[in-house]
């Protein structure tokens, strides 16, 4: 599996106390951004009006980030508090938002945060952009409804903050994307007997293609499972292009709660199964030496099929092989049993296992 466990160094955990008045969550361990935002040409009225016509859908304005609803809980354009909540594009998840506005003269400063309301340890980005697009403009690539800010942000509790992750629209086809069926006979033990080496994937967000070089996975059974169960330890690596920068997590698995064993699911150790996301073999070979694998069912209709998302769970498509020299006769077999199921290939990068360090 790619280095999944990566959000261990984002994990974020409540604070006692910030400078900044947050909405606050009702779950204990929770995702959140909180910053300061300068306006130095516009009236915090003139603020207000703008983030309230963008909740409002004023001039046909959508939220751009996978098109996501606000509805303003409280406040007007006159009021030095604003409140707000985001539901996102699919129903599942909401966020709460809490803006205090001050004024000076003819500029103001925001004070904003977002708060996930449900366990979440990372969310990548989400809840800066709750914050961001009620202000982004066309320098970032954002729609407006009638006012385009200067503005700049200094952040708080914010270590996600990009902003290439808030306009995004992606295409949810869920329907029309085949039920993934994995590989019949599934031997898990013959699957973690060796060394895996990755030789094309698609790029999530926690491993970017910079880290497309020199990936592989080893798998070993545990002697403890602890007490959330996992049964199955795995180190991963990855570099970076000078071949000397590594990225090396080790994560947990287990088989997931249905009768399919090739279905596991993965996550950090110190997260309860739960929380852990899909890690399907799709196909597997040893005596070829190969392996397709999936992070879950595809839902998303992409360029030439159907493929996962691009986060922590649910998300990735890996080709492997025992041998880490490319071998390109079984890296083209596995691409074509991918697309026969029915996976948009267009979303695999090749990685580079040449030269790689012992």
């Amino acid at each position: 599996r790619s280095i999944m466990a990566r959000l261990v160094s984002f994990a974020l955990l409540p604070l006692l106390s910030t400078a900044i008045s947050c909405p606050g969550s009702k779950s204990f361990v929770h995702a959140k951004c909180s910053m300061t935002v300068k306006f130095p040409g516009n009236s915090c009225q003139e603020v207000a009006t703008e983030m309230i016509a963008r909740i409002n859908g004023e001039n046909g304005w959508k939220d751009p980030h996978n098109g996501g609803t606000y509805t303003l809980t409280s406040g007007s354009p006159q009021s030095s508090v604003l409140t707000t909540q985001r539901v996102t594009g699919n129903g599942k998840y909401t966020d709460l938002q809490k803006f205090t506005l001050n004024g000076a003269g003819s500029s103001c400063e925001v004070d904003a945060c977002s708060e996930s309301q449900v366990f979440s340890v990372v969310d990548y980005s989400t809840n800066y952009c709750d914050l961001h697009l009620l202000w982004c403009g066309s320098q970032d690539g954002c729609p407006v409804a009638h006012t385009d800010f200067s503005y700049t942000e200094s952040f708080d509790s914010c270590s996600q903050n990009d902003k290439s992750k808030c306009v995004v629209t992606e295409k949810v086809s869920a329907s029309e994307c085949s039920p993934i069926s994995t590989q019949e006979g599934f031997d898990l033990d013959s699957y973690i007997s060796q060394k895996w080496y990755i030789q094309q994937q698609m790029e999530v967000s926690y491993l970017p293609s910079s880290q497309n070089y020199c990936v592989s996975a080893q798998y070993s059974k545990r002697s403890n499972k602890g007490i959330f169960g996992y049964t199955i330890d795995v180190h991963n690596k990855a570099y970076e292009a000078d071949k000397k920068t590594i990225h090396q997590v080790s994560i947990c698995a287990a088989e997931d709660k249905t009768a399919d064993p090739a279905k596991l699911h993965v996550a950090p150790c110190f997260l309860p199964q739960f929380a852990a996301g899909p890690y399907w073999i799709v196909a597997f070979d040893d005596k070829e030496g190969y392996a397709l694998v999936s992070g879950g069912q595809p839902t998303k209709e992409g360029a030439e099929g159907c493929r996962t998302g691009t986060g922590v769970n649910n998300a990735g498509l890996w080709i492997l092989t025992r041998q880490q020299t490319r071998d390109e006769a079984i890296v083209k077999k596995v691409r074509a049993i991918a697309k026969e199921k029915g996976f948009d290939i267009s979303v695999l990068n090749d990685v580079d296992q040449t030269g790689c360090p012992a």
